[in-house]
């Protein structure tokens, strides 16, 4: 995966590869599995080495897409604080991570 794009698809967090449109999409339930998703999330940018990500304005407006603002926010709160090491020091609602 070259260029990671988040948007939210059916009420879950999606991530592709916007350079390979033939790439499986990986979908994160935060609302049925928020725990899950942010332990699988962290681990995949960790492991990936993601810092950043290109996002849909779905991830500006999530609650019109099926995901609570405050959830999505929560989400990149802990996926910031899990414990992948090295893990990400800062994530943001933009999905940039220092």
């Amino acid at each position: 995966m070259n260029r990671p794009f988040l948007t939210i698809t059916d009420e879950k967090l999606e991530l592709s590869d916007l350079g390979n449109e033939n790439n499986m999409k990986i979908i994160f339930d935060i609302n049925a599995d928020f725990d899950g998703s942010v332990a699988s999330f962290a681990t995949f940018i960790h492991h990936h080495g993601f810092t950043s990500f290109t996002t849909s304005s779905s991830i500006d407006f999530p609650d019109e897409y099926g995901i609570d603002g405050e959830m999505l926010d929560s989400f990149f709160d802990s996926v910031r604080s899990y414990g992948v090491n090295p893990s990400p020091s800062y994530v943001v609602r933009t999905t940039e991570f220092h």
